[in-house]
């Protein structure tokens, strides 16, 4: 199931685009760190239970755009964790990473159209999307 679709049905199912009321309705854990400030946040599977990790420094819509992209790895890599990739793989986590960025993306901007004249980074910053993330979907 490509991502578009994989969007299509938990919204369907759950009746939001918001990562935080997802992550209620799925059971997912989330917590607030002091992280370094270029850490955003982590995905972690313990005894299966799931975690989101978010840096508590980060403004609410960096976090919010963080959250969705750590739902993505819920949803896309569950079984795979970013340091087992690092570590014991040939896989460039890159590939991953993006994949998140762009089911964060389809989440938070499900349904949206672009408004007439209006750029891409107007349509993210609408949507709460940071405009760093613009190149790395």
């Amino acid at each position: 199931m490509d991502i578009e679709q994989q969007v299509k049905k938990i919204v369907k199912k759950h009746k939001t685009i918001c990562p935080f009321e997802l992550t209620d309705y799925l059971n997912i854990h989330v917590r607030y760190y002091d992280l370094p400030a270029n850490v955003f946040g982590l995905y972690k599977r313990v005894n299966k239970q799931s975690f989101i990790v978010l840096n508590q420094d980060h403004s609410y819509t960096i976090q919010r755009f963080t959250c969705a992209h750590e739902l993505g790895h819920h949803f896309l890599h569950r079984a795979l964790g970013y340091f087992f990739i690092e570590e014991h793989t040939l896989f460039h986590p890159g590939k991953f990473e993006r994949e998140a960025n762009r089911f964060a993306e389809r989440l938070l901007t499900y349904r949206a159209e672009m408004i007439e004249g209006e750029t891409i980074e107007q349509f993210y910053a609408r949507h709460g999307i940071p405009k760093e993330i613009i190149g790395k979907i």
